[in-house]
């Protein structure tokens, strides 16, 4: 049997303050059979049911896309009869042997490979070694490995693979290792519990996930964050109870001071704001750049935001930035998420960030906006234009603008009149004239978690 190891190494995810939500947003990083993995145990309080039924959601959407994610309500029992009999044939006293195939080789000895790596835990964990309560606790692995591998590895051709797996109910010994297994073969875990914890007493097992709390009172964000009605001419949250003004504002209370009205920058002074948009250029194995794209920085440490189909496919980039004569090189594709189209890279290069919008109104059709990129090469090109419609494109939700841009745009920065990035470039229409795509604000946010 192969050391599953020399195939591949799970690492785990640095925790941000937003774990819990880094688990539906973000795919770990996958180069040189090393896999960036989360397993995360929350603990969500009063948020608890609103959660659950969000992963519901999640989980109905995935089969429909058959997308390797998989929601786990409560563990189900041992088999019983002639299946149970099936699975005891499996085990072995050193190993044992999946109740499927793969069609990968390499992948089928990971597998089973891991599997023995947990029993050898398991031996750990309890102390003992005796045959019987192994063998149950390998039927128990056996059963629910039969039941929720083809769902979560539906890649299975290869081991770069980005599945999910969620759960609530009670979580014991068994069934921890069982989210063990599923964190060391690469899939993002998340253990889902109101207030109580696993029950797992082991503290170096408990150190292979991390505990995150959800502030009490908070409410689970919707799967996908919905954009703007495009039928509406504005979106502004209802308060209730609040006066409303002409403009469908809640007006200040009696006696309130106004806040201070806020002066838009000028475009000159948003041009100027081209030093913190850079131009990718993408390279493959073979030294070649074989493509370029835009990106936006969103912290001074170097992290640049772009698209994840200008990142795809590079062995490292080179980054190009306003008022300086040389090209940065770096290898550090962050995190990404293929769905969101987004991905995150790092320079070792200080550079003042591009703030994200954060409100506090909603953005509105016909509001005026700047688009920075490189279209063509040319780089950090201005051009202005309006929001024209608000669009849902899969699991993005999308501003439509009309600011012209071209091949290479890709990646840059929208902003509105006062310096905030309300988007990502992303897509335009070739046989149509000034319709163009950017993935929001509320999407970046989600994505970028503890980046901001």
């Amino acid at each position: 049997m192969a050391d599953y190891r020399q195939y591949f190494q799970a690492v785990l995810r640095p925790p941000s303050e937003h774990a819990a939500e880094d688990f539906f947003m973000l795919s770990g990083r996958y180069a040189n059979f090393r896999k960036e993995t989360c397993f995360i145990r929350c603990l969500s309080g009063s948020s608890y049911d609103a959660m659950v039924e969000r992963l519901r959601r999640w989980e109905g959407d995935a089969r429909a896309r058959r997308s390797g994610h998989v929601f786990v309500p409560a563990f189900p029992r041992q088999p019983e009869g002639a299946e149970l009999e099936r699975y005891v044939a499996l085990c072995r006293p050193e190993s044992c042997r999946l109740p499927f195939s793969f069609e990968n080789q390499i992948l089928q000895e990971t597998f089973e490979a891991g599997v023995g790596e947990v029993q050898a835990l398991f031996r750990r964990s309890r102390g003992r070694a005796e045959a019987s309560i192994l063998r149950n606790f390998t039927v128990k692995l056996l059963y629910w490995i039969d039941l929720y591998f083809p769902r979560l590895f539906t890649e299975t051709r290869k081991i770069a693979c980005f599945p999910k797996f969620a759960c609530c109910g009670t979580v014991k010994l068994p069934e921890y290792l069982f989210l063990c297994l599923l964190y060391r073969l690469g899939c993002d875990v998340l253990y889902l519990g109101r207030e109580r914890d696993v029950g797992v007493e082991d503290p170096e097992l408990l150190r292979l996930s991390v505990r995150v709390e959800a502030p009490e009172g908070e409410k689970a964000p919707p799967a996908a964050a919905a954009a703007p009605a495009p039928s509406s001419g504005t979106a502004a949250v209802r308060t209730a109870g609040a006066p409303r003004t002409a403009a469908g504002r809640s007006a200040p209370p009696p006696g309130s001071v106004p806040p201070p009205a806020r002066t838009p920058l000028s475009y000159e002074e948003l041009a100027r704001m081209a030093s913190s948009v850079v131009m990718l250029k993408v390279f493959d194995a073979r030294d070649q750049c074989f493509k370029t794209g835009s990106g936006v920085i969103i912290h001074d440490s170097g992290y640049i935001l772009t698209n994840f189909h200008v990142a795809a496919g590079g062995r490292y980039y080179g980054v190009l930035l306003e008022d300086e004569p040389d090209v940065f090189y770096t290898d550090a594709l962050i995190k990404y998420h293929q769905d969101l189209d987004l991905a995150i890279l790092r320079i070792e290069k200080s550079r003042r960030p591009i703030p994200v919008y954060r409100g506090p109104s909603a953005l509105v059709r016909g509001q005026k906006v700047v688009a920075i990129g490189s279209p063509l090469g040319l780089f950090n090109t201005v051009s202005d234009g309006i929001i024209s419609g608000f669009r849902t494109v899969g699991a993005r939700t999308m501003i439509q603008f009309t600011a012209p841009t071209s091949h290479g745009s890709s990646g840059g920065a929208l902003l509105d009149l006062y310096g905030n990035l309300i988007g990502i470039i992303t897509a335009g229409f070739d046989d149509g004239q000034n319709l163009n795509l950017a993935v929001d604000h509320q999407a970046i946010l989600a994505f970028s978690g503890g980046l901001l």
